[in-house]
């Protein structure tokens, strides 16, 4: 199975690259609406659990709780199950034929959830108030990396490390001569509670791109796309979302087993096979002249990142306690009826 996360906070509210999945003609999607705590994660769960075996499956994470589902793709059926509820809000573009609601909210008693209703608001508000504040944290951070990144840039040797591109691209992509590839932009690496953390990318090929100033491996992997493309191959690029959007981070060549994973001060990612420097493609006078600034911003990253990480804490704690809120008053005997019949359903697709 590939896992991703469907999408990450960032200095503008939550952002993710999952519509152009959901709105592709050629699968059918499930959208799950419903409260915090209605069975959402659980119904996905069941569902690549019992296709496991039969289907090529993509999981998509939720950056909030990495052990929750946000979404699962059935490749062969051509089946997508996602949470369609905030942040991340999906609604039909083909209802029906494309697309479809199911509505979970059916299955909750409104008087229990009554009892505790001036709970639930003030709980509501204060998860909102901690996202605010992590998204203020999470704006200081993407000012920070585009600093560290516009220094880069203005100290990057582009002629060497467009000459090295060349090399790396005819020893390590085969040109296969057929059609140009398609570019899907699916999400690795995100901010969450335990930090800016990335998902395994299971690529037996695999090559870190060590750059301590984000500017070169950035460089590299937007040529590479176009190499790799134009060479007939499919590719998936992961954008890191916390240097105001501008930063290709990860690629994976599926079919060639293949992925180029950078290294970077805010992925801290140990690199355990082929390593590629990128010191060697920086002018050293440029980068030492903006030496002291550097060391601050580096610091100041790391801090700010661990109170962002602090904040969506404190918000998954709230959280927590709207879920229980609900879970006392939805009928899952109901939702694994629901369940059951989902899966059949997919099934006769």
């Amino acid at each position: 199975m590939n896992c991703y996360f469907l999408g990450g906070v960032t200095s503008e509210g939550f952002k993710t690259d999952f519509n152009e999945t959901i709105y592709s003609e050629d699968k059918f999607t499930y959208i799950l609406k419903g409260g915090p705590g209605t069975g959402k994660s659980t119904i996905m769960k069941k569902i690549s659990e019992t296709f496991s075996e039969s289907d090529d499956i993509d999981l998509y994470y939720c950056s909030s709780d990495e052990k929750s589902l946000d979404a699962v793709v059935l490749n062969k059926k051509g089946i997508i199950m996602v949470d369609g509820t905030s942040p991340h809000i999906f609604d039909p573009k083909y209802p029906g034929i494309k697309q479809t609601i199911v509505h979970l909210g059916d299955f909750w008693n409104i008087e229990t959830l009554k009892k505790n209703e001036e709970d639930i608001i003030i709980a509501t508000k204060e998860n909102s108030e901690w996202h605010k504040r992590c998204r203020r944290y999470i704006t200081a951070i993407s000012s920070i990396n585009s600093d560290i990144y516009s220094i880069g840039l203005s100290a990057l040797d582009k002629n060497k490390l467009s000459g090295f591109i060349e090399r790396f691209t005819k020893k390590n992509i085969p040109d296969k001569k057929s059609n140009i590839g398609k570019v899907s932009f699916k999400k690795y690496s995100v901010m969450t509670q335990n930090g800016y953390i990335s998902q395994k990318i299971p690529y037996k090929n695999k090559f870190f791109l060590s750059d301590n100033l984000f500017a070169g491996s950035d460089f590299m992997l937007r040529k590479l796309e176009k190499y790799i493309t134009n060479r007939g191959y499919d590719i998936i690029v992961s954008k890191c979302e916390l240097c105001n959007n501008i930063l290709y981070e990860h690629i994976a060549i599926p079919e060639l087993n293949m992925a180029l994973i950078s290294s970077t001060p805010l992925n801290k990612i140990e690199p355990d096979v082929t390593k590629i420097n990128f010191s060697r493609f920086y002018f050293n006078n440029k980068v030492s002249e903006k030496k002291e600034r550097l060391n601050f911003s580096k610091k100041a990253l790391s801090n700010m990142t661990d109170e962002a990480a602090k904040c969506m804490k404190k918000a998954k704690e709230i959280h927590d306690k709207l879920e229980n809120f609900y879970i006392s008053a939805v009928d899952f005997e109901k939702i694994n009826k629901l369940t059951d019949k989902l899966i059949k359903e997919i099934k006769k697709r």
